[in-house]
């Protein structure tokens, strides 16, 4: 335990702290006394699969990709053919009382994946075949949750293959050649693939008045809320926004906009530190890891949850468009929070093992 990194368990216990004082007043708003404790049930099994995974060897995880991305994409596509259609999408896998979104861990596994494909090339720049050997190991399983359809599941996984491009090291030509596969495949899915209600989210995005009433009904509610705030906020489960029920998805998707409501700009300030925090810590383990594979898998983790934060974040404050993405370990969700429990476990593996001999 005292090879831990101590800052890093101290924010996700701070935010795991937040979540559970923000989730309480959404369950009694929504009138469901349980929401809260089951969420901390999650945050306290997600912290002991932190501490369980950062106790385990991660070059020895890396070394199952193959057979962990083969499950996952079975899983996927099962989740397919078998999945109940709940809003508009096939995610969740039911077993009884419980839900899981397979998508969540698929994630983690192509992060593991990436980064031990990647970390194999000892050269200074990554030879194309590389790149596009590392494009196809993220864009098959992003195929599946795209046909769910879960568009902004499916955009988190880019991130990661961001960052192995960008710490693996990449040549000009090739990132010129995909900013220019991604604005042709950013033009295709919107004309083809997004369903109505997606396309009018962006253009609502764009064009706040276009839709005050419906398609931008959700994050104008969260820029009311999270400006009524003020300094201090309204207090604990006081948040008219949330309480009135004005506020929808939340304990999910704007759980951001509940906790500014109702802890102000101070209480705000504090959950951005925290996350701030965390990521800085993550990032840090990754200069300090002893190999290429170490600092692949903490810059694949720290690019994936640093995303999801500027854009849930950006989008309860209107400057994102809303996508569905949830805040790491504040959102209610066994998925999202278990997962997240188990990236940053890799994160810890690779600090405890920092000064280990390769």
């Amino acid at each position: 335990m005292r090879r831990l990194d101590l800052w890093l368990v101290l924010a996700v216990l701070f935010i795991a702290a937040a979540s559970f004082l923000a989730q309480s007043s959404t369950a009694q708003a929504l009138e469901r006394p349980t929401l809260a404790y089951r969420q901390m049930v999650w945050l306290l099994v997600a912290v002991g699969m932190m501490v369980v995974v950062g106790m385990l060897d991660y070059r020895v995880i890396a070394r199952f990709w193959p057979p962990l991305y083969a499950g996952s994409l079975l899983v996927l596509a099962i989740t397919l053919l078998v999945a109940p259609l709940r809003a508009g999408t096939r995610s969740w896998l039911v077993f009884g009382t419980f839900t899981v979104q397979p998508s969540e861990f698929a994630r983690v596994v192509v992060l593991v994946a990436l980064a031990a494909v990647a970390a194999t090339h000892q050269q200074g720049l990554l030879s194309t075949r590389k790149s596009l050997e590392l494009v196809a190991l993220a864009a098959v399983p992003m195929g599946l949750v795209l046909l769910q359809p879960d568009l902004g599941v499916a955009l988190s996984f880019l991130p990661a293959l961001a960052a192995v491009f960008w710490l693996g090291g990449l040549r000009l030509r090739v990132w010129l050649l995909l900013a220019v596969v991604a604005v042709a495949t950013s033009v295709l899915v919107f004309f083809a693939l997004l369903k109505p209600y997606q396309k009018e989210r962006i253009l609502t995005f764009l064009e706040p008045e276009r839709a005050p009433y419906t398609a931008g009904y959700q994050q104008r509610q969260a820029k009311i809320a999270v400006g009524s705030g003020g300094l201090t906020g309204k207090g604990l489960k006081s948040g008219t926004q949330s309480q009135l029920r004005f506020l929808p998805a939340q304990g999910t998707d704007f759980i951001f906009a509940v906790w500014a409501e109702e802890t102000g700009f101070v209480g705000s300030l504090s959950l951005l530190f925290a996350y701030g925090l965390l990521l800085f810590r993550i990032f840090y383990a990754g200069l300090l890891a002893r190999d290429r594979l170490g600092l692949l898998l903490c810059g694949g983790v720290g690019a994936v949850l640093g995303a999801q934060v500027l854009v849930n974040i950006g989008m309860n404050l209107g400057l994102a468009p809303t996508t569905g993405i949830t805040l790491p370990l504040l959102s209610y969700g066994g998925s999202s929070t278990l997962a997240t429990g188990l990236a940053l476990g890799l994160v810890q593996s690779v600090w405890r093992l920092r000064f280990a001999n390769l």
